[in-house]
């Protein structure tokens, strides 16, 4: 689920950790997917499970929208075992026809995928590792001193 910012997090979790509040304050906007407890207004459909992972992008375009909207159950814009695409075109190439609206926003960066935590333990836990390390992850939850 997309987020317009780290406040929408009430909206979709049914609680907040510390861990999250902390990865979300240090790394939002921008490629973390914090794994968070559901809120019981989501419905099974969008996540049968008993989690759903949160994000709020770097886009300044999809941010705007979300903010007007309210959080976006969203997937992907390319197809499973394919590349990630950049451009309007390359979405069209890959979905056109599959998806009743390609919002045009510009070219993306493009880059590694964002990195999925786990927040329901007392440590994170890595589910995929993308632009943002495990050691970033640690530093960022590391006590001050």
């Amino acid at each position: 689920i997309l987020l317009g910012d780290a406040a929408d997090l009430e909206k979709v979790t049914a609680q907040v950790s510390e861990m999250a509040l902390r990865l979300a304050a240090r790394f939002w906007p921008g490629p973390l997917t914090l794994v968070v407890p559901r809120h019981a207004s989501i419905p099974d459909v969008l996540s049968p499970l008993p989690t759903v992972g949160v994000r709020v992008p770097d886009h300044p375009v999809a941010r705007a929208l979300l903010r007007a909207a309210g959080p976006m159950a969203v997937t992907s814009a390319n197809l499973s075992g394919q590349a990630s695409p950049c451009t309007v075109e390359e979405v069209y190439a890959q979905l056109g026809g599959r998806i009743p609206l390609i919002l045009d926003g510009g070219q993306t960066p493009g880059g590694a995928p964002s990195t999925v935590v786990n927040c329901l333990g007392a440590e994170p836990q890595i589910l995929r590792e993308g632009s943002i390390t495990l050691a970033q992850i640690q530093a960022s939850l590391a006590p001050s001193t």
